[in-house]
């Protein structure tokens, strides 16, 4: 255990991380690290959790010792007494106190739902104060349910954490404002590209072999599903629901029912919830709800999927990569879901709004087409018409892959203007 833990933290050589990139939600967390509240990071497998974690320790070898900071990655197998005994992180902690005769300030346990009852553990050294702070990963969105939020009402933050946005692959690009925007805009259109090829896990951005990028993306796909989802829901049947998953993400963006969707992959529909439930709590898939005022037709109407990241779906549907359109409309979606504190629905009646994207009082409708011409202009900008007895829209959009007018009250624009743009509650896409 004791090389583990000298390999798991090279900053007690007093050395910081290099070579990580800036996450926009950093400046955030460094305001919490004030408090003696519990940072919690949730979030897919390898979306950047764990380098959030180096950068803020970055930020504390400023003022701290480096041997008063504690990192341990729990899916390391050296750990395994602890997966199924939680009170084997006292002797962790005590281990690397004897390492660096430190005493242990700043803790942060990465993977935590790897250990069975951790929350129990993480309130009683909140309660002692034995730490000055405590900050926790989770692959699942289930971890702060059940105990933990009982047990630890009120004296925790959470934050998910996604894979880069399209502006933090801007900014590591050295775009970082209009005029670099548009004296680079050849530079831009071709890094939106690789997003709607390739996705936005950062550990993709460090790798240009296209080969080696789509290898590590069905790594990660093996990895979550195993760990995430197989390991973590106890699921008994691996190939159905292997099969289901490839099934959906050769589907993404297709409204369908559970009744549809259970027919198509021959099971049945308590069994679809169920999966369509580890799914997204393992963050590889949003389920998205068609727009209605009533919460109970809300709950009954039909749904549709999309991918946390364009990558992921490459990797695994060889029918989704045939779409230039499907690639835009999932990579949208993908952005939409990154912004705190709003909602996305789609729309169909008689025609189909791709995303009711609302935000506090402002609700904007938006439509996804890679390229608006003769042929599809009238059943984009109708889609917004369908929508005029069921909700009063304070903007409405057509994103293209680059082009830019106005049709009366609808704008037309490029989607790469708009995600390289901070979405404000104002003016979520200027």
């Amino acid at each position: 255990m004791e090389q583990v833990l000298i390999h798991q933290n090279p900053h007690w050589q007093g050395k910081k991380y290099k070579e990580l990139f800036s996450r926009e939600i950093l400046h955030s967390l460094l305001q919490k690290c004030k408090t003696k509240h519990i940072q919690v990071l949730t979030g897919i497998r390898r979306c950047g959790k764990s380098s959030l974690f180096r950068l803020l320790i970055n930020e504390l070898l400023k003022t701290n010792s480096p041997k008063s900071i504690l990192f341990i990655n729990l899916d390391d197998p050296v750990f395994f007494e602890t997966w199924n005994k939680p009170a084997f992180l006292y002797n962790i902690v005590e281990t690397a106190e004897k390492i660096t005769g430190v005493k242990v300030k700043f803790l942060f346990l990465d993977e935590i739902q790897s250990v069975v009852g951790w929350e129990k553990f993480v309130k009683s050294v909140y309660d002692s104060s034995l730490f000055k702070k405590i900050f926790v990963t989770g692959s699942n969105s289930s971890l702060l349910q059940n105990d933990f939020s009982t047990l630890l009402s009120g004296r925790y933050f959470c934050n998910t954490v996604y894979p880069l946005s399209f502006k933090e692959i801007l900014d590591i690009n050295n775009i970082k404002d209009n005029y670099d925007k548009a004296r680079k805009k050849t530079k831009v259109l071709s890094l939106l590209d690789e997003c709607l090829e390739w996705g936005a896990f950062p550990e993709i951005w460090q790798i240009k072999n296209h080969s080696v990028r789509l290898e590590l993306l069905k790594n990660y796909f093996e990895s979550i599903v195993m760990r995430d989802c197989v390991a973590y829901h106890k699921i008994a049947d691996i190939a159905t629901f292997k099969r289901f998953l490839l099934f959906i993400m050769s589907n993404l963006g297709s409204p369908f029912s559970y009744k549809s969707l259970a027919k198509a992959v021959a099971s049945n529909e308590n069994t679809i919830k169920k999966y369509l439930y580890i799914l997204s709590d393992s963050y590889i898939i949003s389920d998205v709800l068609n727009f209605s005022n009533s919460q109970k037709e809300i709950a009954r109407n039909l749904h549709k999927l999309y991918s946390i990241d364009n990558g992921i779906a490459k990797a695994l549907s060889y029918r989704f990569a045939e779409s230039k359109g499907k690639f835009l409309e999932n990579f949208v979606f993908s952005e939409l879901n990154k912004i705190p504190h709003s909602e996305v629905f789609f729309c169909r009646n008689l025609n189909e709004c791709d995303f009711i994207f609302r935000r506090g009082k402002e609700i904007c409708g938006i439509q996804v087409c890679y390229e608006l011409n003769a042929e599809n202009r009238d059943r984009e900008i109708s889609g917004f018409a369908s929508l005029a007895k069921s909700v009063k829209l304070d903007r409405k959009v057509i994103l293209t892959y680059n082009q830019s007018e106005k049709i009366g009250d609808v704008e037309i624009l490029p989607a790469w203007e708009w995600l390289a743009e901070i979405p404000t509650p104002q003016h979520p896409f200027r």
